[in-house]
């Protein structure tokens, strides 16, 4: 669908989580497929450049602000 997003990888753990969690609420307020998997791999992108899991996992306006600068 769409190409990653490079980022300098930290840490992995939580990727997933986050592009699952991020992905099913967007899903969940009506955003088309396709904006709701690009809100996920963004914030999968920006949860790998911080140290943790839950504490790295970013805000729906960090996100919005990275696709912003990415687009």
């Amino acid at each position: 669908m769409f190409p990653g997003f490079h980022v300098h990888a930290v840490d992995t753990i939580g990727a997933g989580n986050a592009f699952n969690g991020t992905f099913a609420d967007a899903i969940s307020a009506g955003n088309l497929l396709e904006e709701a998997v690009q809100f996920g791999q963004a914030a999968a992108a920006l949860s790998v450049t911080k140290p943790g899991a839950a504490k790295a996992i970013p805000s729906a306006g960090e996100i919005n602000t990275f696709l912003s600068s990415q687009l």
